[in-house]
């Protein structure tokens, strides 16, 4: 069999599943299996397959059919031009997520040296990346999954430090970080029942699920975050794109102010900036 006949096949199969992504599906398995670019599938496309690369297609092909993501059945995941390790112990990161950390660099964007927090890390991408943009920047990064902080410690640079605990509750001394940023659980319970079964079936309900209404983490966060930031100190949030009058009335009921909204580029409430 040959490339060609190769996607054509894919492309097949995934239609049931995939519908019109059914296409880039099928590229992106090919893409990771024999290790090629998307354009070499094009430009090779009469290369033969071996029978080995057909049989380990063919075992990726099955997994995907039973709507397993495919970052974790290769173990990476591509995000802001960069490839990051992951599995089912941490989401699969999302362009929704390049709306926060842009927020945050552009927000911070004076500040040569910062120490900041990143609460519910997961497979660590967000300190990694503003880290990597801002080599003096330092950050502790928190995960109440052990298992999540194992992967982020693969992801993450020297100047990240990992901590196992729930938020903020391992922290005694106040007043020590610049920033605190966090896209923390926020699917409310009517929100799980409905979403895609790729994500309910395989992606960590604890990193989804974030109460009844979907704002407990934001309610905790607002409350207690003020004792370890300093005067002036910033907090950024990942947001549900439903939740951009929800999220600034917490925080205005605790006493954070120039609280501000930010869309992404799909035009939806995505983040929310607030200064103490």
């Amino acid at each position: 069999m040959i490339i060609a006949e190769l996607l054509r096949k894919l492309n097949n199969s995934l239609t049931p599943l995939l519908g019109e992504l059914a296409q880039s599906g099928a590229e992106l398995i090919i893409e990771y299996s024999l290790n090629i670019s998307r354009v070499q599938i094009y430009t090779e496309s009469t290369k033969e397959i071996t029978e080995e690369e057909l049989s380990r297609i063919e075992s990726v092909l099955k997994r995907r059919l039973d709507s397993e993501p495919l970052q974790y059945i290769f173990g990476k995941a591509y995000f802001y031009d960069r490839e990051f390790f992951v599995n089912r112990d941490v989401l699969i990161p999302r362009p929704d997520t390049e709306t926060l950390i842009e927020t945050v660099l552009s927000g911070e964007k004076d500040n040569k040296t910062a120490y900041f927090v990143d609460i519910g890390t997961g497979s660590g991408i967000i300190p990694a990346i503003l880290t990597a943009n801002n080599p003096l920047w330092s950050a502790i990064a928190i995960d109440i999954s052990l298992n999540a902080l194992k992967t982020a410690s693969r992801n993450v640079s020297n100047g990240v430090k990992l901590l196992c605990a729930d938020m903020l509750s391992a922290f005694k001394l106040a007043s020590q970080f610049d920033f605190i940023v966090s896209n923390p659980p926020y699917i409310s319970s009517s929100q799980m029942k409905t979403i895609d079964k790729s994500v309910y079936d395989y992606e960590p309900h604890s990193a989804l699920f974030g109460g009844e209404d979907g704002l407990n983490f934001y309610r905790e966060i607002s409350s207690k975050a003020p004792k370890y930031l300093k005067d002036g100190g910033r907090v950024y949030f990942e947001i549900g794109y439903d939740q951009g009058e929800s999220v600034p009335k917490i925080l205005r009921g605790g006493g954070w102010k120039n609280i501000t909204v930010i869309k992404d580029l799909a035009g939806r409430d995505r983040v929310v900036k607030a200064i103490l």
